[in-house]
């Protein structure tokens, strides 16, 4: 869907948790020495400024990221190290008014010898992500370097297909669609278990969001992807996390710094929360991401402060 613009959203609750997971996996690839390859089917421009118009127009970063940071800043008590990997890599970003999407995370926790395949479609955002990946002001180290990169203008579901199983035997995918067309749900499931089958030693990362008009395709997408995937092999981990900031029978689809009317709250339910659906999930990414998902609960959920 080439309408879609990640940079109103960018910063908010469900990058919070789709990143997480993300550098979860990255940091769990990166324990042994071995190359591997990391796909990102739908990357989006790679950096967003929190000044920019679009951003503060949903006011979601505020919200998210922002609203996090400072929590943490006031009551840094929190001590996950899995989870402050994630934090100390926004925080440099946001040190500039910046927030990195998936494209950039991934780069910067990637070595050397991995590789890193993202497509993108929309004509404006690939322009902006070839320049953004090429930006090096963040560098782990002085003598480490940025992981071989490849960017696609082709469509990311076509480009997993095509270009799965990797040389490399290990490796990953980050599945990020809009969702703004229905079939996105059936075609991640479709995707995955088609991809699965010839590459299944490969790790999946799948983020969907939570709406309750959608709790139809959403369940089915989850059922056909589980039955599918054990299909292949029943002793398939399989992780996953929900994180809920909203009641989903009250939230409607506003900016979230707004105060909502008693008519605003019988409008029907939009985005309440989000999902992130691990296939081979690494070792403690259920138990640990049930912490963290936990913890973000009572730091940005907008349930906690309506039930307090």
């Amino acid at each position: 869907m080439l309408s879609y613009q990640h940079a109103y959203h960018a910063g908010n609750h469900a990058d919070i948790l789709k990143h997480f997971v993300l550098t979860f996996v990255l940091k769990s690839l990166n324990k042994k020495e071995n190359p591997y390859t990391f796909f990102d089917t739908h990357s989006g421009s790679g950096l967003y400024d929190f000044e920019d118009n679009r951003s503060l127009k949903t006011g979601e970063a505020s919200c998210g990221i922002k609203k996090l940071l400072k929590a943490l800043d006031d009551t840094p008590c929190f001590d996950f190290p899995d989870f402050l990997d994630y934090i100390d890599i926004v925080k440099t970003y946001a040190k500039k008014n910046l927030y990195p999407g998936s494209p950039l995370i991934e780069r910067d926790f990637m070595r050397s010898q991995d590789f890193l395949i993202l497509s993108e479609l929309h004509p404006q955002e690939i322009e902006n992500l070839r320049e953004n990946i090429n930006d090096s002001f963040y560098k782990k180290s002085e003598d480490s370097d940025f992981p071989s990169v490849m960017i696609h203008k082709r469509d990311g579901w076509e480009m997993l297909k095509a270009l799965t199983p990797p040389h490399t035997k290990r490796g990953a995918v980050l599945i990020d669609p809009s969702y703004e067309e229905s079939e996105d749900y059936e075609l991640a499931a479709k995707t995955i278990c088609e991809v699965f089958k010839k590459w299944s030693n490969g790790i999946f990362l799948l983020w969907y969001p939570l709406l309750a008009h959608r709790e139809t395709e959403i369940n089915s997408m989850l059922e056909n992807i589980k039955s599918d995937v054990r299909r292949v092999n029943k002793n398939t981990e399989i992780v996953n996390l929900k994180l809920c900031v909203f009641d989903k029978d009250r939230h409607v689809e506003k900016s979230l710094d707004m105060v909502l009317s008693d008519e605003d709250k019988k409008n029907p339910p939009r985005l309440y929360g989000s999902g992130m659906i691990v296939i081979n999930a690494p070792w403690k990414l259920k138990e640990n991401g049930e912490k963290v998902v936990e913890f973000l609960k009572n730091v940005i959920s907008f349930q906690s402060q309506e039930e307090s």
